[in-house]
């Protein structure tokens, strides 16, 4: 057997290893898992792909999503609320689960997340029109 002389640097190695979790938990979505199927469900009602899978694990058990459709427009209203505020209702008590990624950040445009990094002082300057 021939060893390989390919040097990986260390940035790449890290790279990897930072993107190990995310690579093993889009590996275990299958095409028709209840997170797929959640996933899916998400991305129509609020309009945007490449929804986080760690986030939808949290809102889907949250939400207890079986597939079942029943309560359907509550339910519907329920995954807009959640993805758009980046917090749900868990065991009785509000959690956040994605703070600086929910959608409303990208729906208002004007506004960023309070204590994310961002220009000092751009609550003072004008919305732009994009």
């Amino acid at each position: 057997m021939r060893a390989l002389n390919h040097k990986i640097s260390r940035r790449i190695l890290l790279i990897g290893c930072a993107l190990a979790p995310c690579m093993t938990l889009r590996a275990a979505v299958a095409k028709t898992s209840p997170l797929a199927d959640f996933l899916r469900l998400s991305a129509k009602l609020t309009g945007r792909a490449n929804l986080s899978a760690e986030s939808a694990l949290i809102y889907m058990r949250s939400l207890k999503f079986d597939r079942s459709g029943k309560n359907s427009n509550r339910l519907a209203r329920r995954i807009v609320a959640d993805w758009y505020s980046g917090q749900t209702v868990e065991s009785g008590r509000m959690i956040c689960v994605d703070y600086t990624g929910a959608l409303m950040w990208d729906a208002m445009r004007f506004a960023r997340p309070g204590g994310a990094p961002g220009e000092a002082g751009s609550w003072a300057l004008a919305p732009t029109s994009e």
